[in-house]
C-alpha cells in the first residue's frame, strides 16, 4: 500500500481556515498542572458527521494523565450527542491499549494475537461505557454555566457542551474535568504566536 503524501502547507492552512472563529482551550494550563502536548485539526469536513472534523488540544498532567478539549466545527444534533459522549469516553479508556499493539513485532503471530486481545478489550470497554447512564449537568465555559451531557466510567469523564456557535467535547480524569477552566478564543491567537497565519 503506498504511503500517503504529507499535507502541503496550503492544505494545512485551508484546514485551519475552516475553523476560523473560536475554539476551546484550557485557560492557564499550568494552574491545573497541564502541559500542552498537541494542537491539530483532525479529519475532514463531513456534512453528515459533525465529529469528523475537530480542532484538538491535547494536554497531559505532570503525573501522565490525559485531558483533551476538542472543538467541533458545527454542533451535533440532539440525536448524535449521546453517541459522541460515549465514543469519547471509550476512546479515552482505550488509549493505553494502543501502545500494546506493536506493529513492528517481528512475529506476525504475536501481532495477530495482540490485535485480537486489543479487539476483545475494546469491545469490553465499549460495553462497559454503554451500561453507564449519561447525565445532564452544568459545565462552565467562558465563565458561564452551560448544559452538558456527560458520562463517567472508571473515573474518566467525557462531556459535550455548546460553545458559541460550535460545540466542545472535553475528556479526562473526572476530578480534573470538574475543576478545569475551559475558555474559547480566536484560533489566530493559538497558532504560532504573532508570526503565524491569520484567519
Amino acid at each position: 500500500m503506498p504511503e500517503e503524501s504529507p499535507e502541503s502547507w496550503e492544505q494545512i492552512v485551508a484546514r485551519f481556515a475552516r475553523f476560523s472563529g473560536v475554539v476551546g482551550e484550557v485557560h492557564d494550563p499550568l494552574t491545573w498542572g497541564l502541559d500542552l502536548e498537541e494542537e491539530t485539526v483532525t479529519g475532514v469536513s463531513d456534512g453528515q458527521d459533525p465529529t469528523e472534523e475537530r480542532f484538538l488540544r491535547a494536554y497531559r498532567t505532570f503525573s501522565g494523565e490525559a485531558l483533551e478539549v476538542e472543538t467541533l466545527r458545527v454542533p451535533a444534533t440532539e440525536a448524535q450527542v449521546e453517541d459522541i459522549v460515549r465514543a469519547a469516553c471509550s476512546g479515552a479508556l482505550a488509549a493505553p491499549l494502543h501502545a500494546d499493539v506493536d506493529t513492528d513485532t517481528p512475529d506476525p503471530a504475536d501481532f495477530a494475537e495482540a490485535y485480537q486481545d486489543y479487539r476483545s478489550a475494546m469491545r469490553a470497554i465499549v460495553a462497559e461505557v454503554d451500561e453507564v447512564p449519561c447525565e445532564s449537568r452544568e459545565f462552565v465555559v467562558d465563565g458561564a454555566a452551560q448544559q452538558c451531557l456527560r458520562v463517567t466510567v472508571r473515573d474518566v469523564t467525557a462531556l459535550y457542551t455548546s460553545a458559541a456557535d460550535r460545540a466542545l467535547v472535553v475528556t479526562g480524569p473526572a476530578d480534573l474535568v470538574d475543576r478545569v477552566d475551559v475558555v474559547t478564543r480566536p484560533i489566530r491567537n493559538l497558532l504560532h504566536g504573532d508570526d503565524g497565519p491569520r484567519f
